[in-house]
């Protein structure tokens, strides 16, 4: 028994030390308020997911569907030659990788993916996160930002991924401003891992989403005007390098930022990484996107219950209609 409780302390310091070297090096940066407000639940945890299906355009498919399957547990819902579409219940898309033989790698100074975030369902497969990707030698980052505790790694082609679990929401201390009180802090790596509870690592659970996008802007005021005013995001955190959209009350569902610079160009078109992604909104929202879309001339495309529309950045967006 002794020895078993000696591999997990040895198990729980190695993983410690590693997020104490990593937590130097975090680039998750955002204004922190300290004033504090009781806390109470402004965001109900059972809302719709706001961020449907993510598309990435990949140069070597085989060996990222692997990495996505074996390292970060989706399972396969349909392979179409050049097109793997991911899920972590067996029927709903959650991450869609299509082959493009052409395609070259993004510059770092271009608009597009900063990461995209799957959100878990508790602290408890959070820390089975934490063990796996410390032992499969992936994970290069984590923090703790009040409202939620988060991992971060890349996929093979660089693509910036963040895996995180949220507090109850009863427990984000509002802002005064809208938003909530957050940022960048050291994760408590000892009582994630406590929280695991020494169950071994299976993969994504089935209710699994995707709980937010981080993207590379080139301008913020033309980003908050779309997002704010046509798409009917309200505004959670700003600065004068960063903004956080969200619906329903919650942290954020989608993060912008320029840290790569401001009027930075789109990627080529044959450009690893984000090809589009998708926003889950209401029947009446929908009605309401179109015709601000139409108020403000910019060009879409509508088929059936689908918008697809380029923001000021470049970026692909399906805007589809789900209750």
């Amino acid at each position: 028994m002794s020895t078993k409780r000696n591999e997990i302390n040895k198990r729980i310091t190695r993983i410690v030390t590693f997020i104490v070297i990593l937590t130097a090096v975090l680039v998750i940066g955002l204004i922190i308020t300290n004033k504090e407000q009781d806390a109470s639940p402004k965001y109900d945890i059972h809302s719709p997911a706001r961020i449907g299906p993510v598309t990435l355009t990949v140069y070597d498919l085989p060996a990222m569907s692997e990495f996505y399957q074996e390292v970060i547990g989706f399972q396969l819902l349909k392979n179409e030659g050049n097109r793997a579409i991911l899920t972590a219940d067996g029927e709903t898309q959650l991450l869609i990788l299509e082959e493009k033989k052409d395609a070259v790698d993004k510059p770092v100074r271009t608009t597009g993916l900063y990461h995209f975030a799957l959100l878990l369902p508790d602290q408890k497969t959070l820390g089975q996160y934490l063990i796996h990707l410390s032992e499969t030698g992936y994970l290069e980052g984590a923090a703790d930002h009040q409202y939620s505790e988060a991992l971060y790694l890349m996929d093979p082609e660089g693509n910036g991924i963040e895996i995180y679990a949220d507090r109850p929401s009863n427990e984000w201390i509002e802002d005064g401003n809208g938003g909530y009180v957050g940022g960048s802090y050291q994760l408590n790596a000892v009582e994630l891992v406590k929280q695991a509870k020494n169950e071994q690592w299976t993969g994504l659970p089935a209710n699994t989403r995707m709980g937010h996008m981080h993207v590379q802007v080139s301008d913020l005021e033309e980003s908050e005007k779309f997002y704010v005013e046509v798409l009917g995001f309200q505004v959670v955190a700003k600065s004068s390098s960063h903004l956080f959209v969200s619906k329903d009350g919650y942290h954020h569902h989608i993060g912008m930022n320029i840290w790569a610079g401001k009027g930075i160009p789109a990627p080529p078109a044959n450009a690893k990484g984000l090809k589009h992604y998708t926003i889950n909104v209401t029947e009446t929202e929908w009605k309401e996107v179109r015709e601000n879309l139409l108020t403000e001339n910019i060009h879409f495309e509508e088929k059936e219950n689908v918008i697809n529309v380029n923001d000021p950045s470049g970026m692909g967006l399906q805007i589809t209609t789900k209750w």
